[in-house]
C-alpha cells in the first residue's frame, strides 16, 4: 500500500513541481539492500513531502518518516498514514520504525533537531558535542534515531534468518537551498488579503518557504553510508552470551547513542551545499574594516571562492565550481548583485557619501525571534550554515589579513597558471607530454608591477601568442604591459579545433581581460584577424580604456572561405545526422607565417569563426570606447572594406582608422610592422586626438 501511494505521490508531485518550476537536484547514493535510517538536517515544512518523493522517484526506495501530530487530520491526515508517516505522538511509533529497521522492509527519514531549524544555528560544546539552538533555549541533538538503530542493529545480531554482512545503515542527509530570500509574492499577497494571517509565524512561514518553493534550488545531498555495525561490534564481541540482559544492553546504548548521533550530523552539517550566498557573508564578516568598498570584497570572494578547490570532499555549488572570474570584471555579475541588494534590503550594508557601503555588524548578530529570522536577518541564518565548516571559515579569516593589492596580484597569478595549466592539458592530450618551457604557443605574458597601463592581444586563427611576439616587445619595452593569450584549440594540434566554440574563444579572453584589469589602472583591448573580432565583442559588453582592431574581417575575399566553406559546413551537418561521413572535414590552408599557424583547419571550426564575424556585426552599435582600427589595403584574406564597417558601425566619439598599403595579411610581422607597433603605442600611450576622418593615416 505504501509504495502505490507513494507512485501515486509521485505523479502529483512531480507535476506540481514542473507546474510552479521548482528546481530540486540530488547527489549521492543510497545502499541496494539492507535496513536504511536516512537522518538529516530540517529547515522547512515542505521537506516532508519532498524527501520521500526523491527517495522513491530517483532512487526507488520506499521511505517513512514522522510527522507533527498537527498534520494527522483529515484529509491530509489519511494521505499522510497511507504514504506510511506517523504522527511524534504515536505511543508504539518506536517499535513501527524498529520493526522495519530490522526487517529492511521500509526506510525510514527522521529529523533528530526535532523541528525545523530556522535560524541554522548549530553549535559545538567544549566536548564537541553539537547543540541545538531555538526559541526555547539550547539543547543537546536529540538521539532517538540513533538509539532506534543502535537497538536494530543488536536485535539483527540476535536472529538467525538474517545476512549477517548486512547492518543497518545510516544516510546522512543534507538539504542546503541556494538564494534563500524572503519577500512579497502573489500567493502570498492573496493570503494576506483573504485570510489576514501578516504577522503570524506561519505567514512568516509562508514568505520564506513559498520564495524558496518558486526561486530557489533546493539540493539533497546523500552522503556515504555510516555503518551501525561498526559501533557495536565490540561489544557484540565481548558480551555475545549477555545480549538478553537488557539492562546491559540499555547502558551500552545509552553511551553509545550521542557519539553515533553526533558523528551523523557533523556529516550532515559538512555536506551541506557551498553556494556564493556562504561565500559572501563570510567574505563579508571576515573583512578587518566596517568601510565595505565593493572591488575589496569581490577579490576576497574570489580569493575565498578559489581556496575552496584545495579542500577534499565539500559538496560545491556549481556557480563555484564553474570559475568565477567575471565576478572581478562585471559590474552587474548576477550572484553579487543578489546578495548585495540582500544585505541592504536588510540594512546590514548602506551606502555612505563616496559611494562605498558601510557593514552593521551590530545588525547582522543582532537576536531575532526564532521565528522571523529567516525573514529578518536571512544573511545570518546563512551565515550560521556556513560557520560549522571550521576550516573554510578559518581560511576566510586568514585570506581576510590580504590587502586589496596583495589579492589582486593574487588573482592575477592565479588567472594566468590557471591558462597555462589548460594549455599544458591540451598540448598533452595530442603530444602525451607536456610543453617545454617558452613553447612558442603558450600564452606569453610581460608583467612589471610598476607600468599603470596594459594591453590585451589576442592572436587570429590557427595561430598562436607567437604572432604578437613584437609587438608584446615593443611595447613592453616602452613600459606598457602586454598579455598574449592563447584560444583554445590553437598551438596544439589542428584536431582541437574540433572540440571548441567561439563562446570558448570569448571566455579565453575575457579570462585575460580579468587577470590584467588586477593589475594595471588602464586596460585596452585588440588583436589580429579574429582575435580582433574577439576585442569588439568584448568591448562590447564591457567598459574598457580602449580597442585596436587589426585586419579583423566582417568581410573576407576569399570566396571558398565567404561562401562555399559554411555552404559545405550545413551540407555535412545534414549528412551527419544521416550517419554518413561529410563530404568535407578538412580544409588545406597554405599560411603566411607556417611556423606559427596551422597548414589545415576542421571545417567545423571555420563556422564558428563566421559565428564570431556575424555576431561583432551585430554588436558595433554598442561600442562607446576608444578605438584604433589598422588595416592593410590589399589584404588577400580580409575585405579591407571591414575596417570601415567597424570604423562606421562603432559609436565611439574617439576614433581612428589606419589605413595601410600592403598586399599581406599578417601585416604585424616583417616588413613594415615597426609603423603598425609605433601607432599602437602612441594610441596607448596618449590618445587625445580628435575624431580623425576614416582614410586618416598617422
Amino acid at each position: 500500500m505504501i509504495r502505490f501511494v507513494l507512485l501515486i505521490s509521485k505523479y502529483i508531485i512531480s507535476g506540481l513541481i514542473r507546474l510552479f518550476n521548482v528546481d530540486i537536484t540530488h547527489s549521492g547514493k543510497l545502499p541496494d539492500k539492507g535496513s536504511v535510517l536516512i537522518i538529516s538536517n530540517h529547515f522547512t515544512r515542505f521537506e516532508t513531502f519532498i524527501v520521500p518523493y526523491i527517495l522513491f522517484a530517483k532512487y526507488n526506495h520506499a521511505g517513512r518518516s514522522l510527522g507533527h501530530d498537527s498534520i494527522f487530520v483529515g484529509l491530509l491526515g489519511k494521505y499522510m498514514e497511507l504514504a506510511g508517516s506517523v504522527s511524534v505522538k504515536n505511543k508504539i511509533k518506536n517499535r513501527i520504525i524498529l520493526d522495519d529497521l530490522v526487517s529492511g522492509d521500509s526506510d525510514w527519514i527522521i529529523y533528530p533537531e526535532g523541528n525545523m531549524i530556522k535560524n541554522k544555528l548549530i553549535t559545538l560544546d567544549n566536548k564537541d558535542n553539537l547543540n541545538i539552538n531555538t526559541k526555547s533555549g539550547t539543547h543537546k541533538m536529540y538521539t532517538g534515531s540513533a538509539v532506534l538503530a543502535l537497538k536494530a542493529e543488536i536485535l539483527r545480531s540476535k536472529m538467525n534468518n538474517v545476512d549477517k554482512d548486512i547492518h543497518v545503515q545510516i544516510v546522512p542527509l543534507s538539504i542546503t537551498y541556494n538564494h534563500i530570500r524572503p519577500g512579497e509574492n502573489r500567493l502570498l499577497q492573496w493570503i494576506d488579503k483573504y485570510l489576514n494571517l501578516r504577522g503570524t509565524h506561519f505567514f512568516e512561514e509562508l514568505e520564506i518557504e513559498i520564495n524558496l518553493l518558486r526561486k530557489s534550488n533546493m539540493h539533497l545531498h546523500f552522503a556515504k553510508p555510516i555503518s551501525v555495525g561498526k559501533y557495536v561490534s565490540k561489544f557484540l564481541k565481548e558480551n555475545k552470551d549477555s545480549l538478553d540482559d537488557e539492562e546491559l544492553v540499555n547502558d551500552f546504548i545509552d553511551k553509545q547513542r550521542k557519539v553515533l548521533i553526533n558523528d551523523v550530523m557533523k556529516k550532515v552539517y559538512e555536506n551541506v551545499k557551498i553556494n556564493f550566498d556562504h561565500i559572501f557573508i563570510l567574505s563579508l564578516v571576515t573583512m578587518p574594516t566596517i568601510k565595505v568598498c565593493p572591488s575589496y570584497l569581490k577579490s576576497l570572494i574570489y580569493k575565498n571562492a578559489r581556496s575552496l578547490e584545495y579542500m577534499k570532499n565539500l559538496n560545491i555549488h556549481s556557480e563555484l565550481k564553474d570559475d568565477l572570474f567575471p565576478l572581478l570584471l562585471e559590474s552587474n555579475f548576477v550572484p553579487f548583485i543578489s546578495a548585495l541588494r540582500l544585505a541592504q534590503m536588510q540594512q546590514i550594508l548602506y551606502k555612505d557619501s563616496e559611494g562605498d557601503y558601510l557593514f552593521d555588524r551590530i545588525l547582522l548578530e543582532k537576536e531575532y525571534d526564532f521565528d522571523k529570522v529567516r525573514v529578518k536577518n536571512t544573511l545570518q541564518v546563512i551565515l550560521n550554515e556556513i560557520k560549522l565548516q571550521k576550516e573554510i571559515s578559518d581560511i576566510a579569516y586568514m585570506n581576510a589579513r590580504f590587502s586589496q593589492k596583495d589579492l589582486e596580484l593574487d588573482n592575477f597569478n592565479y588567472l594566468k597558471d590557471k591558462e597555462f595549466k589548460i594549455f599544458e592539458k591540451e598540448y598533452h592530450t595530442y603530444h602525451n607530454a607536456l610543453p617545454i618551457k617558452n613553447n612558442p604557443a603558450s600564452p606569453k605574458i610581460f608583467y612589471n608591477s610598476k607600468y599603470t597601463k596594459g594591453l590585451v592581444f589576442s592572436h587570429g586563427y590557427m595561430a598562436s601568442p607567437q604572432e604578437a611576439m613584437g609587438l608584446a616587445e615593443y611595447l613592453f619595452a616602452r613600459g606598457i604591459n602586454v598579455y598574449l593569450p592563447r584560444l583554445r584549440g590553437h598551438g596544439t594540434d589542428p584536431i582541437a579545433l574540433k572540440s571548441v566554440s567561439s563562446k570558448d574563444w570569448e571566455y579565453d579572453f575575457k579570462r585575460a581581460v580579468t587577470a590584467m584589469s588586477q593589475v594595471c589602472q588602464k586596460v585596452f583591448i585588440g588583436g589580429f584577424s579574429t582575435g580582433g573580432l574577439l576585442a569588439l565583442l568584448h568591448a562590447a559588453e564591457h567598459k574598457v580604456d580602449g580597442i585596436i582592431v587589426i585586419n579583423s574581417a566582417l568581410r573576407l575575399n576569399n570566396l571558398r572561405v565567404s561562401y562555399v566553406v559554411p555552404t559545405l559546413h550545413v551540407f555535412n551537418e545534414m549528412i551527419s545526422k544521416l550517419n554518413e561521413k561529410g563530404i568535407v572535414e578538412w580544409v588545406e590552408n597554405e599560411s603566411e607565417n607556417p611556423e606559427i599557424s596551422y597548414s589545415k583547419h576542421p571545417l567545423n571550426s571555420i563556422a564558428q569563426m563566421e559565428k564570431l564575424m556575424t555576431k561583432s556585426d551585430s554588436e558595433l552599435k554598442k561600442i562607446k570606447d576608444p578605438i584604433l582600427v589598422i588595416q592593410g589595403d590589399k589584404d588577400p584574406i580580409v575585405n579591407p572594406k571591414s575596417a570601415q564597417f567597424i570604423y562606421n558601425g562603432v559609436k565611439s566619439k574617439m576614433k581612428k582608422q589606419l589605413l595601410l598599403p600592403r598586399d599581406n595579411h599578417s601585416i604585424i610581422l616583417g616588413e613594415g610592422e615597426e609603423e603598425i607597433f609605433a601607432s599602437i603605442y602612441h594610441f596607448i600611450k596618449d590618445f587625445k586626438s580628435p575624431i580623425l576622418k576614416s582614410s586618416a593615416i598617422f
